[in-house]
């Protein structure tokens, strides 16, 4: 059976720590059957739709910027030397102006301008909450956790995208390369360093608190969390704009996740996804506040269980 997931995310930049650091630990998406997603093969290109970019940056800007954020996962390493992982994250142009998600086969990556809402639109007329910077979209097989599909759409409706990194000054956008990294983690089935409680599955079941790769329990999202946790690529939130850059170079515990689900390998061949099972829908999604004086609340999970909504996380 096939499932939809979102997740939410923003703010990063590539490049890899000049010195090897240790790593901490990694969290994996699960799914109702209790199986950790990833692609049979890390092949993935996303398909960015550039017909009509919103501003501030040109298509080539965000291309640029797209793939930036790809190199991140695809040159992960250990030692900060040597690619450890067989990630292969290819972004390109297509001159579409948005489309729809869904499972095609065809992973997108889509500006949502005009109005913040899904296409085609729900028969309620219900839309996205604007808090919400971005959604990752991810299809997979419940009972394997084989992901076969994921589709991101921006928010380019409440935001405005841009770079912080090149135009500090310019307080009212987000850092676009950032917040691709985030949602590229999402894409190859990690989840956030902490845990929401009160999520729900599609079907309404509660979402279990879910372990690290070294079986700990994942704690609880706060103000607390210990910089092994907040310092990720994939943490929920930042707390100042310069954290909000950091978030482009993947931290230690990132590069582990990379490289421990999808290791090195010679001999490694590109294979299509898996073409069977049914869909349903659930996910997770992060909020972001209007200005720079408070970014802590840019990236701010929503909670998952408005995620699960959709089968996103």
């Amino acid at each position: 059976m096939r499932v939809r997931t979102t997740l939410v995310m923003a703010l990063v930049a590539a490049g890899l720590p000049a010195l090897p650091q240790p790593a901490a630990a990694y969290v994996r998406t699960m799914t109702e059957s209790g199986a950790s997603t990833a692609w049979k093969t890390p092949c993935v290109t996303m398909e960015f739709s550039l017909g009509a970019p919103p501003p501030e940056l040109d298509a080539q800007g965000y291309l640029s910027a797209a793939q930036a954020a790809g190199a991140a996962w695809s040159q992960a390493s250990l030692d900060g030397i040597n690619r450890c992982t067989n990630v292969i994250f290819a972004v390109v142009s297509v001159p579409d102006v948005a489309g729809k998600v869904g499972l095609d086969y065809h992973n997108r990556l889509i500006f949502r301008q005009g109005q913040w809402c899904s296409d085609p639109l729900p028969k309620d007329g219900s839309c996205y909450d604007p808090s919400a910077l971005a959604l990752t979209s991810v299809f997979q097989n419940t009972d394997t956790g084989e992901i076969l599909d994921a589709d991101l759409e921006m928010n380019a409706t409440d935001y405005t995208w841009g770079d912080f990194v090149a135009h500090p000054e310019q307080s009212n956008i987000q850092d676009f390369q950032g917040a691709i990294t985030h949602e590229f983690g999402h894409v190859i089935g990690l989840s956030h360093t902490c845990f929401s409680p009160g999520g729900t599955f599609a079907d309404g079941t509660l979402i279990p608190r879910p372990t690290d790769n070294q079986g700990n329990p994942v704690p609880d999202c706060g103000p607390d969390n210990p910089p092994a946790i907040t310092q990720a690529t994939m943490y929920v939130s930042v707390a100042t704009p310069s954290a909000e850059y950091e978030l482009r170079s993947l931290s230690p515990d990132d590069m582990q996740a990379a490289c421990g689900i999808y290791p090195f390998a010679t001999n490694f061949e590109c294979v299509a996804p898996s073409r069977l099972g049914s869909t349903s829908d659930g996910g997770c999604s992060y909020s972001g506040l209007t200005g720079r004086d408070s970014v802590a609340g840019v990236l701010a999970i929503l909670a998952l269980g408005l995620a699960f909504r959709r089968r996103r996380w």
